[in-house]
């Protein structure tokens, strides 16, 4: 009896070396470099790559704050320069971690913040500015949740070797991109996005050593722009995240997305894409080698793929109604098709900049619910025909305290950016007994009309539907008007070919 419980054992032993053997090896076969690369694993990879080295960083001091312990870490995230092509491979960042009196356990935020840390010699290092010290601890505070804000992603200045030129934010992002597309399988690793989000993992794993009284080991992931990209992949990468809150990403579905951008200004790229049409990207959006790159980048793109699931996640998205990049009906393609809880919120009359006066009061709303698990309230949209209209019918999943129809007009194109001049102006509805409203679209004689519906709820949780721009499938044939620095467009080249 003994000498058979023994085999049995043994033989399950055996049975479960031979699954792990087999796991580490296919992990190592997707992960392995080669010529047929799946781009959609280059990130993850990545990703598990560092997490094996040590990770390095120090306590730099601490401080008191009203009703906050605010600790100063300094963290070495990564050495990054594929290829050797760009300067200096060292990634630093400063990270923050606000602790109010009584944390909720288990479940942090993280920040993805700005900053720029490779100054010019002759220039002080520049504290970041998305998410200040005062709007950290208020949410902190409010939500009796650890905040923690990680900096300088991405590091800056970059110097890039194929030309010598330090570069920034979206110029860096977008030369990264050139160097992608020109050799995509020997540089897979050259997407700036690719350390940016790897950053954010690398401060997880900090927090969690820094804070096991708590027992952290989930995290809400947040940013604004570039970084609100770098939130969607960083929940792809890690399954330590567990609900995002993107702000003015609103570039899911990229290809299609930047057709539509092209499209709306009737064949014109509006100016803040400056730093991509310097860089030909616009040249280069119908190409393979862009195909590639968006397997990387487009959070879209992992539908279908082994990290599908990262997309179910609880996520609030926030978006700016004039924003200078995108046009203010791109959620039309993802948001339907994004599985798991969601919440969109259009914020009125922002441009792009001024997403950061709704960024504190959506971050404190969300995770009070997420924290004490109530579910975000749903709005069930549709539209359907009625005579000559399009009637949008909104039901509300809990009754809301105040809805409004936000409405702009522009007579002359379908250009609804906040630095054009144009306002979205409010009309409050009345919600019926069975929590629904309804409202024609209108289709203006001359121009277009940009509608949503936002509802605001007992705790103060905002939630809208999506833009929606009448006439619908009519776009100009000519540029926008163009009115001061930022109301400007940059002509047509092309979108390349396949």
């Amino acid at each position: 009896m003994f000498n058979f419980s023994k085999m049995v054992i043994i033989a399950l032993w055996l049975l479960a070396a031979a699954n792990s053997y087999a796991q580490s090896n296919a992990e190592q076969s997707k992960c392995s470099d080669g010529t047929n690369i799946n781009f959609t694993n280059v990130l993850p990879c990545y990703r598990a790559a560092l997490a094996t080295q040590p990770l390095k960083y120090s306590l730099l001091r601490k401080e008191k704050l009203l009703q906050i312990e605010l600790r100063h870490y300094q963290l070495t995230s990564q050495f990054w320069s594929p290829g050797d092509v760009v300067l200096p491979a060292q990634w630093q960042h400063d990270v923050d971690i606000f602790i109010p009196e009584h944390p909720i356990s288990q479940r942090a935020l993280i920040v993805v913040n700005n900053g720029t840390n490779y100054n010019s010699e002759s220039e002080a290092p520049i504290l970041p500015t998305d998410f200040n010290v005062t709007t950290l601890a208020a949410i902190a505070r409010t939500t009796n949740t650890i905040v923690i804000s990680i900096s300088n992603i991405p590091n800056q200045y970059l110097v890039y070797r194929d030309d010598g030129k330090s570069r920034k934010e979206d110029d860096s992002v977008a030369h990264s991109w050139t160097l992608f597309m020109n050799k995509p399988e020997k540089q897979s690793l050259i997407p700036l996005h690719i350390p940016m989000a790897t950053s954010v993992s690398q401060a997880m794993t900090l927090a969690q050593q820094e804070l096991k009284q708590w027992n952290i080991n989930k995290f809400i992931v947040s940013g604004a722009s570039k970084r609100g990209w770098i939130t969607w992949l960083s929940a792809i990468a890690d399954t330590r995240v567990d609900a995002i809150v993107p702000f003015i990403i609103d570039i899911l579905g990229t290809r299609e997305a930047f057709k539509h951008i092209y499209q709306s200004y009737g064949k014109n790229w509006p100016i803040a894409f400056y730093p991509y049409y310097q860089e030909h990207v616009d040249e280069k959006i119908d190409t393979p080698a862009f195909s590639k790159l968006m397997q990387i980048e487009d959070p879209l793109q992992y539908l279908g793929t082994n990290y599908e699931s990262r997309l179910a996640i609880p996520k609030y998205i926030v978006n700016a109604s004039g924003d200078d990049y995108y046009a203010p009906d791109n959620a039309r393609f993802y948001y339907d098709i994004l599985p798991g809880d969601k919440s969109l919120r259009v914020a009125p009359n922002s441009d792009h900049r001024g997403i950061g006066n709704f960024t504190e009061q959506s971050l404190i709303t969300f995770i009070n619910r997420l924290q004490q698990s109530i579910p975000m309230p749903k709005l069930n949209v549709t539209l359907h025909s009625q005579q000559n209209s399009q009637i949008l019918t909104v039901d509300f999943s809990e009754k809301p305290e105040k809805v409004i129809r936000w409405t702009a007009t522009n007579p002359i194109s379908r250009d609804f950016r906040y630095a054009c001049g144009i306002r979205y102006k409010a009309l409050p509805l009345d919600v019926s007994e069975m929590q629904q409203v309804k409202i024609p679209l209108n289709s203006p004689v001359m121009g277009w009309e940009a509608t949503y519906i936002e509802a605001t709820f007992s705790d103060g949780y905002v939630a809208t539907t999506r833009v929606y721009i009448t006439p619908d499938g009519k776009y100009p044939v000519v540029a926008p008007l163009s009115s001061g620095p930022t109301c400007q467009t940059l002509p047509d080249r092309g979108l390349g070919a396949e």
